[in-house]
Formats: C-alpha cells, sequence, structure tokens
C-alpha cells in the first residue's frame, strides 16, 4: 500500500476554497483578543470581575481572549461597555 506523501500540507490547505475566509476570520478573533486584554489589563479587572459586570462567565472572557471562539457582537457589545468603552475601532484587514 503506497502512502501519500505530505511534502507541504499548508501549500495544499491553501488550495481550499474556504481557506481565505478562514484565514480572515482567524485574524479578525486574534485582533478581538488582543483588544480586549489589552483593556482588561490596562483596566487591571481580572477575567473573573468582568465576567461579572458582562453577564458571562470567566471561561466565556477566556476562549475569547485566546482566540479559540468567534464571539458574536451582541457579546462582544456587553463586554465592551462593561469595560466602559463606548466605541472599538479594529483593524481587520
Amino acid at each position: 500500500m503506497k502512502t501519500k506523501a505530505y511534502a507541504n500540507v499548508f501549500e495544499e490547505a491553501k488550495k481550499h476554497p474556504k481557506a481565505k475566509a478562514y484565514l480572515n476570520e482567524a485574524r479578525a478573533r486574534i485582533r478581538l483578543a488582543e483588544a480586549l486584554y489589552e483593556e482588561r489589563s490596562s483596566q487591571f479587572i481580572t477575567m473573573a470581575e468582568l465576567a461579572e459586570r458582562a453577564g458571562t462567565t470567566p471561561a466565556v472572557i477566556s476562549r475569547i481572549e485566546n482566540a479559540q471562539v468567534s464571539a458574536g457582537i451582541d457579546l462582544i457589545y456587553k463586554i465592551f461597555k462593561a469595560l466602559g468603552k463606548k466605541e472599538l475601532n479594529l483593524i481587520l484587514g
């Protein structure tokens, strides 16, 4: 039985029709994660404190800060409002 050689799995992955969309979404999650962490830590607020203010759990805050989930706009709004922010500017491109 002959096995397929994966010389460059990343080059093969780039050929997938949804690769660009996935990459853009991942970049957006990472940028949101950075913005949330920077804002929370600059205010010396723990994840638990922020979660309580925003009506969610520390685990959710952690997953967002680690870019592990795609948060909905309603949750993002609650979190940044809990941080006292009136606007959020993210450069995604």
